[in-house]
């Protein structure tokens, strides 16, 4: 008698419900042990899993600092000049850098390439090492088979920008030692100093306004020193917060704007990073309207993002940049918006770009230069002013007692 096989159970190759049955079975078992590994992760089992675990977030919190990413590209373009593939750079260097933040994302970044992943789609899922700005750049590269000759470029503007970080922080460096040490020697004459003026002239009420002053700080520091390190502490700890909200970032943003001195290099910082980053982008192949969205994000400036954003919808509108920039003399001056008019114009706005960045370097030097000219007398007076304060505090009661005897 033969078997009569039910249609639902064919073992017909070919029957395709059952093969997708199959496949969700698959996946789902495949997401189970997704999960279970992200549950492991955490799973501290002993001390050496906490430990390991700690050091795993310590590493994931560290940055990473410019120079050592423009040393992972110095030595990536050397590498791959000599005719070394990709994913075999890149495990080389994995070995060579110290950062171990760096170490792990090169190291992911080879892993996706292996697995098929392009170059900067694989730098894409490092979003906190690799901006968009340099994942655009090597994308440009990859696809016009110029990946050598863009990393050349890609080195010389972090050469560029960390020139510029390492100026700025040696202008910054001389006034903030002068600062902390003259904070650490007032704390030390108001701890050691101070109470033995007090016992020696009594009653707090009848000595000069500076002495009391000093007094009272004496009193703050000595008997009340963990309210001030809360309230530091919660103070430090709301302004951060303020700064990290939307509303709280862009007012922090105007205020540094506004600001004199600060005011003058933060615009040059800005415009120098802006106008060379979207020059090379345009001379790399990435189209104006991409190349303005993605520059917006490198312009580290909730103002001159939102600008720049408005600015690539706009262009997709037909209104062109510089018109749309010209209301914003502010942040974007006259001769910026002139020199874009002119290159969207003579369709050479890369070239045009690039020699505006050029400018702003040359201007953000002299400007520094300027700076660490004036903080001498500025730092001089600073201290001045400390020092007077110090001996009008300590000797005037001295000499009120003098007249008082005298007299």
């Amino acid at each position: 008698m033969q078997q009569i096989i039910p249609p639902s159970f064919s073992p017909n190759p070919n029957n395709e419900p059952e093969k997708e049955f199959d496949e969700i079975i698959l996946d789902i078992k495949h997401d189970d042990q997704v999960q279970e590994k992200k549950k492991n992760k955490f799973r501290i089992k002993n001390i050496v899993d906490f430990y390991g675990y700690l050091n795993d977030w310590i590493i994931e919190q560290s940055p990473v600092k410019l120079q050592e990413k423009l040393l992972f590209f110095q030595l990536l373009a050397a590498t791959l000049h000599a005719g070394i593939s990709v994913p075999e750079a890149l495990r080389m260097l994995e070995k060579q850098l110290k950062n171990e933040k760096l170490q792990r994302g090169i190291r992911d970044t080879r892993l996706l390439i292996e697995d098929g992943e392009s170059f900067a789609n694989a730098m894409r899922r490092s979003s906190d090492l690799f901006d968009e700005a340099t994942c655009s750049i090597i994308e440009a590269g990859e696809t016009s088979g110029k990946l050598n000759e863009v990393l050349k470029e890609l080195v010389n503007q972090y050469s560029r920008l960390s020139n510029v970080q390492k100026k700025v922080k040696s202008v910054m460096m001389y006034p903030l030692i002068v600062l902390v040490v003259m904070i650490l020697l007032s704390i030390v004459i108001i701890i050691f100093v101070v109470p033995k003026l007090i016992d020696l002239f009594g009653e707090v009420g009848n000595l000069p306004l500076p002495t009391r002053v000093l007094i009272g700080a004496s009193d703050l520091i000595q008997n009340h020193w963990f309210v001030l390190i809360i309230g530091f502490a919660i103070a430090v700890t709301l302004f951060l917060l303020w700064k990290k909200s939307k509303q709280g970032s862009r007012q922090w943003a105007s205020f540094l704007l506004l600001t004199p001195i600060v005011s003058s290099l933060l615009k040059g910082m800005i415009l120098s990073r802006v106008t060379r980053i979207f020059g090379f982008l345009i001379a790399s192949g990435v189209p104006i309207i991409e190349g303005l969205k993605i520059t917006s994000s490198i312009a580290d400036n909730p103002i001159y993002e939102e600008r720049l954003l408005l600015a690539s919808d706009d262009l997709s509108k037909g209104i062109s940049i510089a018109e749309n920039l010209a209301d914003h003399e502010n942040i974007f001056p006259s001769m910026l918006v002139n020199m874009i008019a002119i290159g969207e114009k003579t369709a050479s706005l890369e070239s045009v770009m690039l020699k505006i960045a050029d400018f702003y370097e040359e201007d953000l030097d002299t400007k520094i230069n300027n700076l660490s000219k004036l903080m001498e007398p500025i730092i001089l007076v600073f201290i001045a002013a400390g020092a007077v304060f110090m001996i009008l505090a300590i000797y005037l009661p001295i000499l009120k007692m003098n007249d008082q005897i005298m007299g």
